[in-house]
């Protein structure tokens, strides 16, 4: 990879893991590790995950050729700017959003820098540097968007190229090129709304005058099935994604269609979801990590 150094801004759950992945791959590759939080640079350091940490206010991006944005959606909206200014004229910003028009909008008016959004799809409810695994990435889908801002074509062929290049020493497995609002649409069903629905159920227990008792008798379908909901970085996503609305009210309106059929046709009902339990199995979903 046509690579020395990359700074990694954020050094969560997707960063760090990206840092520890890249270290297992692209040894001499030098990687600058950005977070506010002192404990996180200090784990960091001590994982050989960053060859040196800094919080961003002091961080030598224009030393990078690369930079990686890996923050939750609102705060990467408001220092993307912040950190084009402050790297070199004509290397590369990226980001791992799960929204991307509204970042890829942002990305394409830095003219300083050449914006190519990106988007792993991967992840835990686990965060932070401490939940970090160097192989998160393994065998997963990446969305990549093409470049913006400033360059030449032939400088954003080559961002193109480097991020794609950067996912794949990571473990990537499939490398989409999509457009932003294709990527939305679609990331809508394969994570916005899922995590709705996750945190939609935990909500309906808390309300529940059963919740205690409801509490103690729930066991794997309840945990996998909330599981999203202790993800508090798709929540952020999710609120800039524009056809997320849409689609949580007609999720809605399926869950009160299902409701009044199980009400006046309960053995419809089961065919019904019988029919959904097939289709879910014949499903092909990605594994789960390994460390």
């Amino acid at each position: 990879m046509d690579l020395e150094t990359i700074g990694i801004v954020g050094l969560g759950l997707i960063g760090g893991s990206l840092a520890l992945a890249l270290r297992r791959a692209l040894p001499g590759l030098r990687i600058i590790g950005v977070d506010d939080d002192e404990r996180t640079r200090q784990l960091a350091l001590a994982e050989d995950a960053c060859h040196a940490c800094w919080v961003l206010e002091e961080a030598p991006l224009a030393d990078c050729q690369l930079v990686v944005l890996a923050v939750p959606a609102e705060p990467l909206l408001a220092i993307l700017p912040q950190v084009a200014a402050r790297m070199r004229s004509g290397s590369i910003l990226t980001d791992v959003c799960g929204a991307k028009e509204r970042i890829c909008a942002a990305g394409a008016q830095q003219k300083r820098v050449i914006f190519a959004g990106a988007h792993p799809m991967a992840g835990t409810e686990y965060r932070g540097f401490t939940a970090a695994n160097p192989a998160l990435f393994r065998g997963c889908t990446v969305a990549l968007c093409a470049p913006g801002g400033g360059g030449n074509a032939k400088s954003r062929a080559r961002a193109s190229q480097l991020v794609r290049e950067l996912w794949t020493a990571a473990g990537a497995e499939k490398l989409l090129e999509l457009t932003p609002g294709a990527h939305d649409q679609a990331v809508t069903f394969a994570s916005h709304l899922p995590y709705l629905a996750a945190a939609a159920v935990v909500e309906a227990l808390h309300a529940s005058p059963e919740a205690m008792l409801a509490s103690e008798l729930a066991a794997g379908g309840f945990r996998d099935t909330t599981r999203l909901a202790g993800d508090g970085t798709i929540s952020g996503a999710a609120a800039l994604n524009r056809f997320v609305p849409e689609a949580a009210r007609s999720l809605a309106q399926t869950l009160r269609e299902l409701a009044d059929l199980i009400d006046h046709d309960a053995a419809g009902a089961l065919v019904r979801l019988g029919q959904l339990a097939e289709d879910r199995r014949r499903m092909k979903l990605p594994r789960a990590a390994s460390r």
